[in-house]
């Protein structure tokens, strides 16, 4: 992390070690729900409580990055779970697809923000080269059309779905070699051993081959225009990997 000024890392889901780092001193806790590019690691509905509650004591901002997690449910992982931050951080399925981002949070929060109650000793400016873009808020608009709740659902249950199928095929010592974590609609395969790297790479590369793309750190996330169908093409091709490489 590249920050101007000091920060410290807590472990994930450990409320004791994090207890013994928060103080009045934080300004911000930022975390996401459930870690991406971590692994797809879930936080426990505890861990995130236990943050809501110490950022009201100390009197820190509570900060959810919900960029990847925000399409758990209609209302993200903080709309699941029932925790609420002070803030909130979007990413680019909000366009579309295209690029943008967003953050929100609460009135007071945003009121700096507003250019139209600004003073002349008070409030910030937030310049960006996505701010404003047309292109991509008419795509947001669109896509925000096309999801339902429903549909998030949909797609929640088929990946669940397909981790329950894969845990099958990774019985007796294949479990030592993959680890699969993930929740609704993402899932994360992790490569273990000497070799991880190299079965990461034959893992992509043989999906490819099979006619399926998938993130090359083992990502394997649904879109609202998956079905069945593509579940079982999926775990036929990750049983034939698993037969010729592990």
């Amino acid at each position: 992390m590249n920050l101007p000024h000091d920060y410290l890392v807590a472990s994930y889901n450990d409320i004791q070690s994090t207890k013994a780092l928060l103080s009045t001193e934080l300004a911000a806790i930022v975390i996401e729900p459930m870690q991406a590019a971590g692994g797809m690691i879930p936080a426990s509905r505890e861990f995130l409580a236990f943050l809501r509650e110490a950022a009201t004591d100390i009197g820190a901002v509570l900060i959810f990055d919900e960029v990847v997690t925000s399409r758990l449910s209609f209302g993200g992982l903080q709309e699941y779970h029932g925790i609420y931050p002070d803030m909130t951080t979007l990413g680019k399925w909000i366009g579309g697809g295209l690029p943008i981002g967003a953050f929100g949070g609460r009135n007071d929060i945003m009121a700096l923000l507003d250019p139209r109650t600004k003073s002349a000793d008070g409030g910030l400016t937030h310049p960006g080269t996505f701010n404003n873009n047309v292109f991509s808020m008419i795509a947001g608009a669109a896509a925000c059309e096309a999801l339902t709740a429903e549909k998030i659902q949909h797609i929640n249950t088929l990946a669940e779905n397909l981790r329950s199928q894969m845990r099958a095929l990774l019985q007796d010592r294949r479990e030592e070699r993959i680890q699969l974590t993930g929740f609704g609609s993402l899932t994360g395969l992790k490569f273990l051993g000497p070799d991880s790297e190299t079965l990461r790479d034959l893992f992509f590369f043989h999906m490819l081959k099979e006619g399926i793309y998938v993130g090359k750190r083992g990502f394997l996330n649904l879109s609202i225009i998956h079905e069945q169908r593509h579940i079982d093409q999926l775990v036929a091709a990750t049983e034939k990997f698993v037969k010729t490489y592990i």
